[in-house]
């Protein structure tokens, strides 16, 4: 028996495991949350709601690594959900090292976690929860959009 060439094989792609979705939700919202931050304080107008273009590309993103209908869907969700926790957590380190004078990384080694967290909960607004909300929103259409250009 003669077997197939590799190149004539084919093989259906197997739906990514859990720990592949979290890994790539972790890395893409902790990417998402800096590119947040720093586009925040150089464009500070209306701050919160550039999470919404970041969620978007999040999507896109999630959708390139080859993550298909819901599972993108989820793995969008979830780096939103990170990208808005971790960029309030640098929200919160840069008020400190603002109203403290201090190098953000000096407030980010020096307040530690507790009272950076503690001012990022006290600066959330209902803008935040509605911004967030667009995100997600704007993240799930975009992972569908993208699915359904993908099969045409």
């Amino acid at each position: 028996m003669t077997d197939m060439p590799s190149s004539l094989r084919t093989s259906r792609p197997t739906q990514p495991g859990a720990i592949a979705v979290l890994v790539s939700a972790l890395l893409g919202g902790l990417a998402g949350g800096v590119a947040w931050c720093f586009l925040s304080l150089w464009l500070p107008w209306h701050a919160q709601f550039w999470i919404v273009p970041i969620g978007v590309v999040i999507a896109l993103s999630s959708c390139w690594q080859g993550y298909r209908d819901g599972t993108a869907v989820v793995c969008t969700a979830l780096a939103i959900g990170v990208a808005f926790v971790y960029g309030q957590y640098l929200f919160g380190a840069v008020r400190i090292a603002d109203s403290m004078g201090l190098s953000l990384r000096e407030a980010l080694f020096k307040a530690g976690f507790g009272l950076t967290a503690d001012v990022a909960l006290g600066n959330l607004r209902a803008s935040d929860g509605i911004a967030l909300a667009t995100a997600l929103l704007a993240g799930a259409i975009a992972a569908k959009f993208q699915r359904a250009a993908a099969a045409e």
